[in-house]
C-alpha cells in the first residue's frame, strides 16, 4: 500500500514523518519516514521516492545435548516431528517454547536458519534425514540432510540450512524420517541459529 495520512516534520534539511503505508513519495534525502501500519523505519536514499528499509537486528541460538530419549517412528520414509525441549541460548527477538523456536512480535523478516545435529544409533542399519519444520509442515526441499547409522557408526552428525520468511506466528521445529525402515532414532545434540538477513 502506498503513503497515505502523511506527517512531515523539519529537522533542518531532512523531515522525520509517519504514515500508513510503504513509503513511496518524494522526500529529501536522508528523511526518515516510519510505517504505523507495520512499525518499520526507512530513510530516503536519492531525495526522490526511494527508500530503504532499517534492518532490526535480531539473533539467537537454541540448543540442547545429551538427549537420550528417542524419537518414536513408526512409519517408514514419513516426517516425524521431534519433541526434545530446546535450552534458548544468546539472542535477540528470538525465543522458544519446549521443542518450539520462534520470534517475538516486531522481528518479522527473513532469516537465515542453520541446524546442526547429532543422530545416535537404536537398532538396525538405518539411513536418516533431519530438517527443519515450518508450522509443523513436512521440511521441503533443500533444509534437510542426512545420513546412514549403524552397530558400528553409531553416530553421525547432519547439518541443514535455508531461509526462513518469519512473522511471531511463524514456529519451527526439527523433523526426522527413516528411509530404511520403522526404527527409531535418538537426537542426541541439537543446535539451531537463526539470524535476522532482511
Amino acid at each position: 500500500m502506498a503513503t497515505t495520512n502523511l506527517i512531515s516534520k523539519s529537522l533542518g534539511d531532512i523531515l522525520l514523518e509517519s504514515g500508513n503505508g510503504t513509503p513511496n513519495h518524494t522526500s529529501p534525502k536522508g528523511s526518515i519516514y516510519v510505517n504505523q501500519d507495520t512499525g518499520k523505519v526507512y530513510q530516503n536514499s536519492n531525495g526522490a521516492a526511494s527508500w530503504q528499509v532499517y534492518q532490526t537486528v535480531a539473533y539467537g541460538q537454541t540448543f540442547y545435548q545429551n538427549n537420550t530419549t528417542a524419537t518414536v517412528i513408526t512409519t517408514t520414509n514419513t516426517w516425524t516431528l521431534v519433541d526434545n525441549e530446546f535450552t534458548l541460548g544468546n539472542s535477540v527477538g528470538v525465543t522458544s517454547s519446549g521443542a518450539t523456536i520462534s520470534i517475538l512480535p516486531g522481528y518479522d523478516g527473513e532469516y537465515e536458519v542453520r541446524g546442526d545435529v547429532t543422530i545416535a544409533y537404536v537398532a538396525g542399519t538405518n539411513n536418516f534425514e533431519v530438517g527443519l519444520s515450518v508450522n509443523n509442515l513436512n521440511p521441503s526441499t533443500g533444509s534437510y540432510n542426512g545420513a546412514l547409522i549403524d552397530v558400528t557408526y553409531t553416530r553421525q552428525h547432519i547439518g541443514f540450512e535455508r531461509i526462513v520468511s518469519m512473522t511471531s506466528s511463524t514456529s519451527l521445529k526439527l523433523s526426522v524420517r527413516n528411509l530404511t525402515t520403522a526404527d527409531d532414532v535418538i537426537i542426541r545434540n541439537a543446535q539451531v541459529f537463526l539470524r535476522k538477513i532482511e
